[in-house]
């Protein structure tokens, strides 16, 4: 009838309502991917100033949770080479309260980071709490993370023979890590020649590995 209003209909409003979340939903979705590739390319190419901007910006507020936003800025700064604000910033993201997963993530980034800086007390933290974690799921991290801290740490060369061995195995960045481990545990033998001749040998496999992947 002409001079009827419309009836209220709860059922039609709950559609719209879920017909609109839905759009939101697919749209976040849309921009998480596009945005993770942008942002992606945006490091490789080195153009660090726009990766903060965008990194930072309302859209990215939007689709990210400030957790993650903090974790790819961690990792901007490590690719960077400014370890001073990738310290600070791994230092506030280990004071917040995450998931076991993301926790578990996170210590093993931080332990690496620390050994990558000679932070002795605050590597020794981590790999405490790592070794702590679930053996069956995190085994293999447990023995690579207390393997580096007797290297780097603790200046130890009981893995050269275990490692030579293995050399015949790997090959690329692998094997250039290896090398590079064994450089670390000649020089706290005291063998400087055995040192510089591995170190050689590293630097020389991760030039070719970084060539091959341009």
């Amino acid at each position: 009838m002409s001079g009827s209003k419309s009836r209220y209909i709860p059922a039609l409003d709950g559609l719209r309502a879920f017909a609109v979340l839905a759009v939101i939903t697919v749209f976040i979705s849309i921009q998480k991917r596009t945005m993770f590739a942008k942002l992606g390319q945006l490091l490789e190419d080195g153009k660090y100033d726009e990766f903060f901007r965008l990194i930072d910006s309302r859209i990215a507020r939007l689709v990210y949770p400030d957790y993650n936003r903090s974790y790819f800025k961690l990792n901007a700064h490590m690719i960077k080479g400014d370890w001073n604000e990738a310290e600070k910033l791994l230092d506030d993201l280990l004071a917040r309260k995450v998931s076991d997963e993301q926790r578990a993530d996170l210590v093993i980034k931080a332990f690496n980071i620390y050994i990558s800086l000679s932070r002795g007390k605050k590597a020794k933290r981590m790999l405490d709490e790592i070794e702590r974690l679930d053996s069956a799921k995190y085994g293999d991290s447990q023995q690579d993370c207390r393997m580096m801290y007797d290297i780097a740490i603790l200046k130890q060369y009981n893995y050269i023979d275990r490692m030579e061995q293995a050399l015949d195995r790997l090959h690329g960045p692998a094997r250039g890590r290896i090398e590079y481990l064994l450089a670390l545990q000649y020089q706290n033998k005291g063998d400087m020649a055995k040192r510089n001749e591995y170190l050689a040998r590293s630097t020389k496999v991760m030039r070719e590995a970084s060539e091959d992947r341009s």
